[in-house]
């Protein structure tokens, strides 16, 4: 058995093997599940147009076209075959280039079964390159640049939180509420950064926050995210002096009654006491970062 057709029979195992595992993964997404359960997974999948499945069915469909044109390969020689087999290999390893450098670049996570089908490919092309097939290094070359553009264009520091500040204000030039808490931090002489929502997007979404105003209370050993005109106005008023406070005028909370009955404790906790940071009151007083709101 020479190195060639060892090569087109290893090409076509893992090609195989691989429309299988893509299959696994298109069934799970379908019931909403997935073989990658890692935080990294769930941050890329916020960033799929028409969601997880179209790209799991996308992998599935080319692997498993690679698989019939090797299987076919195995039973008799085309050159016609062999090229339509490198063109898809070719276009799959710049595709990959450019999944790996969004995850790399500009996500800074990484989703696991995204790199496992990305091993796939690369084990597929190296296959390639054994059965003499030349054109597999365009292909490498195809990967290589565009993580290269990936890592020029988009640098993996990004755009850097102010370090020296206690306070750090994301706001949007569109929203109304952004500029009411600006106005009052000015005039009440409260220190603060004060950053575009629209430089720090993505990260924040990754958090799960898509409103503004949200202000980070930049700590030592803490960090908090308050997100909305009265969270961020209760806050700052807890933050200054009596005199100086009454300035600050959240929205006022609704009574709690006690609960009923002799000797019953008052288990719901007033707002503005602890439970509030957890169970805080609907807020109109925010915008979404990315809609005008005037």
């Amino acid at each position: 058995m020479n190195i060639r057709y060892l090569s087109q029979l290893l090409f076509l195992i893992v090609s195989g093997l691989g429309s299988l595992y893509l299959l696994a993964e298109s069934v799970l997404q379908a019931f909403g599940k997935s073989i990658c359960a890692t935080e990294g997974c769930k941050v890329v999948a916020q960033y799929t147009r028409f969601g997880d499945l179209s790209m799991a069915l996308l992998g599935l469909g080319m692997l498993t076209l690679l698989a019939v044109l090797a299987h076919a390969g195995l039973r008799s020689e085309s050159p016609a075959r062999d090229r339509w087999i490198n063109f898809l290999l070719v276009a799959s390893l710049a595709g990959e280039g450019f999944f790996v450098g969004e995850q790399l670049f500009r996500l800074h996570a990484l989703c696991l079964f995204c790199m496992s089908v990305f091993g796939i490919y690369v084990a597929l092309g190296v296959l390639r390159l054994l059965a003499g097939h030349r054109e597999m290094l365009a292909g490498f070359g195809a990967l290589a640049a565009v993580l290269s553009l990936f890592y020029l264009v988009l640098p993996a520091g990004g755009t850097a939180l102010p370090k020296d500040v206690s306070l750090v204000l994301f706001y949007s030039p569109d929203c109304k509420h952004c500029s009411e808490v600006r106005k009052e931090m000015e005039e009440l002489k409260i220190e603060a950064a004060h950053v575009l929502v629209q430089e720090h997007a993505a990260t924040l979404k990754n958090l799960g926050i898509t409103e503004v105003p949200t202000l980070l209370v930049n700590g030592r050993y803490e960090r908090s995210f308050l997100t909305g005109t009265d969270a961020i106005r209760r806050y700052l008023a807890s933050c200054r002096p009596a005199s100086r406070a009454a300035a600050i005028s959240p929205r006022p909370a609704p009574s709690v009654k006690p609960a009923a009955g002799p000797g019953l404790p008052n288990i719901i906790a007033p707002l503005g006491g602890p439970a509030a940071l957890f169970n805080p009151p609907p807020d109109d007083g925010l915008c979404k970062e990315d809609t005008k709101c005037d």
